[in-house]
């Protein structure tokens, strides 16, 4: 008996792997933030304090390409 093997597209450039990089990011800047802050360098508050926001900022645009991909789909569904 032979066995079936069902191999998976991998979702490269899809929803998938944009939140995953997305996520990624935002992890990366977090640990950014505390690092500088360990280390106490010049202006290591207001470092931190960008590091955060550009974490903040990557997860907000991720959320709002996920809306418009949502309702893109939606509509091209819509019309078919």
């Amino acid at each position: 008996m032979a066995s079936v093997t069902l191999e998976k597209p991998l979702d490269v450039g899809g929803p998938i792997s944009r939140r995953a990089a997305a996520l990624a990011n935002a992890k990366w800047f977090r640990a950014l933030a505390w690092r500088v802050l360990r280390s106490g360098g010049p202006q290591a508050e207001l470092r931190a304090a960008n590091a955060r926001a550009a974490a903040w900022i990557i997860l907000k645009q991720a959320k709002r390409e996920a809306v418009v991909a949502r309702m893109a789909r939606e509509a091209l569904e819509g019309h078919v």
